[in-house]
């Protein structure tokens, strides 16, 4: 409650100050008349400021001010406190022994005025934009704070240059806090985002020198005071302003060169900081404040000058809200080579306006043109590739379509364990997205081909065409070889496309970069097809659990060899599968960082990048479900418990698990739990693809010196006669399998199933016994 009623104090302070500083700038035009007392103690002209436009008064450099406003002027507060000409409705004069009387315009539409307005108006969009949707990054925070105290500079400034002593007082104020705020937000940002330590106790320093100068400054609204402090004032906040960007340089160097040999984002980082700082700052210290302060007038208005200080805060808002920050080095050469390219266009452009316009352009105005143009085509050209992909639905509607099929079947191909499903996920989203007639997977076995088409596409031919080793060459298809095992070689064939030409070339390259994923899949569903097989073979020469206690044993070998064949595959694709596609999104990055290429190139890479990392967090999920190593750290509940929460966000049913009071269950042995563990695996499994069910429960307790695992659904169920002869899930077990594992546990399981009522199976495991081997 009190951080909101602060939050609603600040922006009212806020709100209020700008509204002053508004009202006095559209209230009265600037004249920009600095007058001086002469010897006869009368106040004389001594120079007029500001542009043509500005000069409402048809007055002269060595004027004598007699009146204004009908009074003399040592009585009008503008002159005796600012020796300005400001805030008036009339003005007499004497010049060469004739008084002159004027009457100001109270039109105030200076561009003058307009531009700084226009910088503030950006600065407090920014301010809001980082507050209201970044307000958890400190960095993005401070930035704000360095977005409002450039605000209220450019707002200030035009009730200061009319003679306001608040438009004053805030402006010199903030001038000296600008440079201290960027430090400060130096400070956060590289502890944010690089973790390194600048110097802090320095701000309590920089921030006393403020506050001092603030109570000092005060005495602006004391006019007998004014005069003496004001001018002198005026040189030590530009000397204050030229000194903080001197600190924030002086450290930044001293930081860059303690990280400069280090190969890093932070090094990249630093350097593209004390870039934009000097863009940033260098143009309205060199053209504005240094020439200022030796020969009191600027090179150029500081009131353009200073549009330069947006673009550090600016680019770093972009870059921080963009995700963008640490691939700073990349953003700003893309950038100049963008302004690069705008170059040429710009010129043309400009030469043209300059020849057609010659005799109504100026200089000013020609400038505008190529500096506006060249900001403008660079910002189309740097942002050609996010509109492009925002639109590429639109515009490249086959690119986008092979895209979106792309991110689907590299998503589903971590969930395929069987070549029932690499045709059902996959080669019919293939044949879809090319919109051709058939497609097919192919096995060549030594003594075997093995075929899963889809659509229209003659099986039989592709088999006669495979042995004759013509079918590369064939004019109707497009084969491309997949993977090339020592038991087997796998091709992609594609018929002609449903306009019965043959495919082209962006779509070939399509195919070639599925291939290359199907490559990993197809051998991990191989690997699973020989493991099923085995499976399926010992367990159809168990006899029945009734009479097998006598070859308890068997059954154990049976398990034992089962989970080291997981194991093996697990360890397979972690040690060569998933290491290979970490170094192959590496060796692409280093592409992407190495050498310059165009646009549509780097896309392409990217979008790899994109999906070698999904693929990679599939195969890792894999390795999980066949070793599932957690039930060693964590014990098997928690593990049961995480596997089904990730589970429960891509099953079409609400999955649920139930624990109570089964923690006893943590004392048995590893291999007992990781029985357990399949069985629940095997249960989902099968949930997921044959109940049809809409909520699925699993439920662990303890009762009667008993560890009870209870698997429920409200599904289609299936005939008692059909028990027997269940599949669960992929791996070819049988009721009778689970059951083996039960009693291997020296268990009891009790299947309750009726057609279209569910599915209800209780698993009963003693946990006070010894569990026979």
């Amino acid at each position: 409650m009190q951080k909101k009623i602060m939050t609603w104090l600040f922006m009212s302070i806020l709100a209020g100050v700008l509204i002053w500083c508004l009202f006095i700038t559209f209230q009265y035009p600037y004249n920009g008349i600095s007058l001086t007392l002469n010897q006869q103690n009368e106040w004389v002209i001594e120079e007029l400021a500001g542009e043509k436009e500005n000069k409402k008064l048809d007055v002269k450099v060595g004027d004598i001010i007699k009146q204004v406003d009908g009074k003399l002027p040592g009585e009008n507060p503008m002159i005796y406190k600012w020796r300005a000409v400001e805030q008036v409705h009339q003005v007499t004069v004497l010049r060469e022994g004739h008084e002159y009387e004027f009457a100001v315009d109270n039109k105030s539409s200076s561009t003058y005025d307009i531009v700084p307005l226009i910088e503030a108006s950006l600065c407090l969009f920014m301010a809001g934009l980082l507050f209201l949707k970044m307000r958890q990054s400190s960095s993005a925070s401070v930035l704000a704070a360095v977005f409002l105290s450039c605000a209220i500079i450019y707002l200030s400034r035009g009730a200061s240059v009319r003679g306001d002593a608040f438009g004053k007082f805030l402006i010199s104020n903030f001038m000296i806090v600008l440079p201290i705020v960027f430090y400060h937000f130096l400070v956060v940002f590289f502890k944010e985002k690089g973790n390194l330590q600048l110097p802090t106790r320095v701000l309590k320093l920089l921030y006393g020198v403020v506050l001092t100068g603030f109570v000092i400054r005060l005495l602006y609204f004391y006019p007998p005071m004014v005069t003496a402090i004001y001018n002198f004032d005026i040189s030590v906040v530009l000397w204050l302003f030229i000194a903080g960007f001197m600190l924030n340089i002086s450290i930044l160097v001293i930081l860059f060169f303690k990280v400069r040999k280090v190969k890093s984002y932070l090094s990249s980082i630093i350097k593209s900081v004390l870039f934009s700082l000097f863009i940033s700052f260098l143009p309205v210290i060199c053209f504005s404040f240094i020439p200022e302060l030796i020969t009191s007038y600027p090179t150029i208005d500081a009131v353009y000058t200073s549009s330069f200080i947006l673009f550090f805060p600016i680019s770093f808002a972009y870059l921080i809200a963009s995700n963008q920050l640490y691939d700073i080095g990349l953003v700003l050469r893309r950038f100049g080579f963008a302004c690069l390219l705008a170059l040429v266009p710009s010129g043309l452009f400009t030469a043209i306006f300059a020849f057609l316009f010659q005799n109504l352009a100026d200089e000013k105005q020609i400038l505008f043109v190529f500096a506006g143009s060249v900001a403008m085509i660079s910002f189309v050209l740097y942002s050609v590739e996010y509109f492009t992909t925002r639109l590429e639905a639109f515009l490249f509607p086959r690119k986008f379509r092979l895209r979106t099929a792309l991110k689907k079947i590299s998503k589903n191909l971590g969930v395929i364990s069987s070549f029932r499903e690499l045709k059902d996920i996959v080669l019919v989203d293939i044949v879809q997205t090319l919109e051709v007639m058939g497609g097919a997977i192919v096995f060549q076995y030594e003594h075997d081909t093995e075929i899963i088409a889809e659509g229209d596409i003659d099986a039989a031919e592709i088999k006669h065409l495979l042995q004759l080793s013509a079918l590369s060459e064939h004019p109707l298809y497009t084969c491309i070889e997949i993977h090339r095992h020592e038991e087997y070689t796998s091709y992609l064939v594609i018929t002609r496309n449903k306009a019965n030409t043959l495919l082209g070339k962006e779509e070939i390259q399509w195919l070639h970069l599925i291939t290359s994923y199907l490559e990993v899949s197809l051998e991990n569903v191989h690997l699973i097809r020989k493991l099923t097989s085995k499976m399926q073979l010992l367990a159809s020469q168990l006899p029945n659990e009734q009479s097998a206690h006598d070859i308890q044993w068997f059954r154990k070998v049976m398990f034992e060899l089962q989970e080291e064949e997981r194991l093996r595959i697990a360890a397979d694709l972690h040690d060569t599968t998933m290491q290979d596609l970490f170094f192959l999104k590496r060796r692409f990055i280093s592409l992407l960082d190495k050498y310059a290429m165009n646009k549509e190139d780097k896309e392409h890479l990217n979008n790899i990048v994109n999906f070698v990392e999904m693929i990679n967090n599939s195969l890792r999920q894999s390795c999980f479900e066949l070793n599932p190593f957690l039930l060693k750290e964590i014990g098997l509940i928690e593990t049961v418990r995480s596997y089904l929460d990730k589970e429960a966000y891509h099953t079409p049913f609400v999955l649920k698990f139930k624990e109570e009071r089964a923690s006893a269950i943590e004392a048995k042995d590893l291999t007992t739990k990781k029985h357990i563990f399949r069985i629940i695996q095997e249960l989902l499994n099968n949930a997921k693809k044959h109940s049809q069910a809409s909520h699925v429960t699993f439920t662990m307790t303890v009762a009667d010196r008993a560890f009870v695992l209870t698997y429920e659904d409200d599904g289609v169920g299936f005939k008692s006669t059909e028990a027997r002869r269940m599949e669960i899930g992929s791996s070819g077990m049988g009721v009778e399998q689970m059951k083996g594992r039960v009693l291997h546990l020296n268990g009891q399981l009790q299947l309750d199933s009726r057609e279209g009522e569910g599915t209800r199976l209780v698993v009963t495991i003693p946990i006070r016994e010894t569990m026979s081997v």
